[in-house]
């Protein structure tokens, strides 16, 4: 009963330092985008209507958002919620069937709009805790997946307008409309628009939301 008891423990604090490590990844993330955006975390408060105190502590690794919360905080950073959450290489791929709430989900057509200098936008096409891909419209500056990530998975980029660069493990690709690059998700990789006309489709296959989303209640 002793030794089963200690191995339990062991187990749960292993998994709680996973949990913190990824609290930490995600906060370090989230300050990453805000900050390249030039963002305080008053106007992410703004953008998002979470308040700042929550928003400071989930940039500190100690708050406990939902998959909607995290959508949010996503949309208002102009991020990919994947690159958000972005985990380990080796972080482990959630088991059990997708969620119903991914059966049928229509998303309607965006109005167009120009962006201010520096800022993009990205536009989730799946539902939130979709399991078995994300999918995401980015359009405009390199503002949506320019720091380096990687999470289980792969990924598809499919450049629709301007050009777009790429970094995977340390090769550069530089894409234009028209050309698609597919990769592992799990080695170290980043996108950028290379100017306000540049949009790509990015699918996301692993889960790499669910996956890091799905510790946190």
């Amino acid at each position: 009963m002793g030794a089963g008891r200690d191995a339990a423990d062991a187990g749960a604090g292993a998994a709680g330092a996973r949990e913190d490590a990824a609290a930490a990844r995600l906060g370090e993330r989230l300050h990453a985008a805000r900050t390249r955006l030039r963002l305080t975390l008053d106007g992410v408060a703004q953008r998002s209507g979470l308040s700042r105190s929550f928003l400071s502590r989930l940039e500190a690794g100690d708050a406990n958002p939902t998959l909607r919360t995290l959508e949010r905080v996503a949309e208002a950073v102009q991020t990919p919620l994947s690159v958000l959450l972005g985990g380990a290489p080796g972080a482990a791929r959630p088991a059990g069937p997708p969620s119903a709430s991914s059966a049928v989900v229509h998303r309607p057509r965006r109005a167009p709009r120009a962006w201010p200098p520096g800022e993009g936008r990205t536009f989730p096409l799946t539902p939130v805790g979709a399991r078995r891909f994300e999918a995401v419209l980015a359009e405009g500056t390199p503002a949506h997946h320019a720091f380096p990530t990687a999470h289980p998975g792969e990924e598809l980029c499919v450049v629709l307008a301007g050009r777009v660069a790429a970094e995977v493990g340390g090769e550069r690709f530089e894409l234009e409309a028209g050309e698609a690059l597919h990769y592992d998700a799990g080695v170290a990789h980043r996108l950028a628009a290379l100017g306000p006309d540049g949009r790509y489709l990015l699918v996301v296959a692993g889960p790499a939301a669910s996956a890091a989303a799905s510790r946190r209640p």
